[in-house]
């Protein structure tokens, strides 16, 4: 009987060793699967990340661009009304005198 009993001992332990060591495999595997996912993610987030920059720093070029474009369109357009606004020298000339 005692050696049965140590038989079946050494059978469980030996059982319990196999499971332990599929746990551990599991585990590994695992670890490989959620660090390749985590890895896609990552490259898809940078991917994303990078076209989004990219775009919206190319509409903020456009933006600047077109606001001075229109800036320098009002700046031409207000030189040209003060250069045909008429110059009224001899009322200049006596508001000198006044002050002076």
């Amino acid at each position: 009987m005692p050696n049965e009993e140590q038989d079946a001992i050494a059978h469980l332990l030996k059982v319990e060793e196999e499971a332990a060591e599929l746990i551990v495999q599991a585990q590994e595997e695992s670890d490989k699967e959620i660090a390749a996912a985590r890895a896609k993610a990552d490259s898809e987030y940078n991917q994303k990340y990078e076209s989004m920059a990219s775009q919206m720093e190319s509409d903020y070029k456009n933006k600047v661009a077109a606001i001075e474009e229109n800036h320098k369109k009002q700046l031409e357009e207000y030189k040209a009304k003060v250069e045909q606004t008429p110059k009224d020298v001899d009322a200049f000339n006596k508001l000198l005198e006044r002050i002076f």
